[in-house]
């Protein structure tokens, strides 16, 4: 059996084990008391074996050299699934991955993929990024944390990975959602783990990154360099102004949608539209509509009245 053979079994268990999993959540909320007993050790059944097929899917993984840290020169290595986005390692809201220890400048992951063709036809919710690659401002601004752009194939799909790194741990500033998920995990400088998310806003991404070479703030890789080494010009940089959509990605049920959240322009277009006769919001995005529109102009979601009909 190939790699691709065990690795989409082993995909297949794990969905079907969640899917009994949350059926019988449902059935023991509701099951008699003569019942309860037995339900609760098929649960329990199922989600030993989830684990043991969790397991089984992370060790089809490869550690794949992606990056090097520009203040210690270290190699970062990360296990990912680059066969493709069915797999559950780009699950936004139930992500298989590994915890494997990062090297220690290492300060967070983020990520573009270039969804081209047919929008992947996936079970669960996934979050790739924008189409290109961009920085987040509000780290490159701290003088300690410097940004390293790379590239991989996940798929049929071009990646690009931008890590960021700092030379001091003992930092102590927001970090940024990991690539792929809606939240970040991390250490703090006393080794507690901490938890968090951030928003989606256009404040976090910047795609000139040009400056941000000439500053220093961004080095990169070149996408067929096997030996990772560190280029800091602008010039032959292959990152710089790529076609493709700039803002990132929702992927659900086939369908894609521009998953940025301008909070404070939402504000104000609400409060312009409570005082503006037939004037409404998107349901599905919560952008403001024009008047008569019958698709929003931002996600494309069809419009639908205020009674909820269409």
């Amino acid at each position: 059996m190939s790699i691709i053979q065990k690795r989409d079994s082993v995909i297949k268990k794990v969905l079907k084990s969640r899917k009994i999993i949350a059926t019988l959540c449902e059935k023991i909320e509701n099951v008699p008391e003569n019942r309860l007993k037995e339900l609760m050790q098929e649960h329990s059944d199922t989600i030993s074996s989830l684990q043991a097929e969790k397991q089984n899917y992370l060790s089809l993984l490869p550690k794949l050299q992606l990056s090097r840290s520009p203040f210690t020169n270290e190699l970062y290595e990360l296990c990912i699934d680059t066969l493709g986005l069915d797999g559950p390692w780009w699950d936004a809201e139930h992500s298989i991955r590994t915890t494997e220890n990062d090297i220690q400048s290492f300060f967070a992951l983020t990520g573009s993929i270039n969804i081209t063709g047919n929008i992947p036809d996936v079970p669960f919710p996934i979050k790739p990024g924008p189409a290109v690659p961009w920085v987040c401002p509000r780290l490159l601004e701290d003088e300690r944390i410097t940004a390293v752009i790379s590239y991989l194939k996940v798929g049929n799909y071009d990646a690009y990975i931008t890590i960021y790194y700092t030379n001091d741990e003992s930092i102590e500033i927001e970090r940024i959602n990991t690539w792929g998920s809606d939240y970040y995990i991390a250490e703090d400088k006393d080794g507690y783990a901490l938890f968090g998310n951030t928003f989606d806003t256009p404040e976090e991404f910047d795609f000139d990154i040009t400056p941000w070479i000439e500053k220093g703030k961004v080095k990169w890789i070149d996408i067929a360099d096997k030996s990772f080494t560190l280029q800091d010009s602008v010039e032959g940089c292959p990152y710089l102004n790529l076609e493709g959509y700039q803002y990132p990605v929702l992927i659900r049920n086939k369908t894609m949608i521009n998953c940025m959240i301008d909070l404070e322009y939402e504000e104000e277009a609400k409060k312009k539209g409570a005082e503006e006769e037939n004037f409404g919001f998107c349901t599905n995005c919560g952008k403001p509509l024009p008047k008569g529109a019958k698709f929003c102009p931002y996600c494309g979601a069809k419009v639908l009245d205020i009674k909820g009909g269409e």
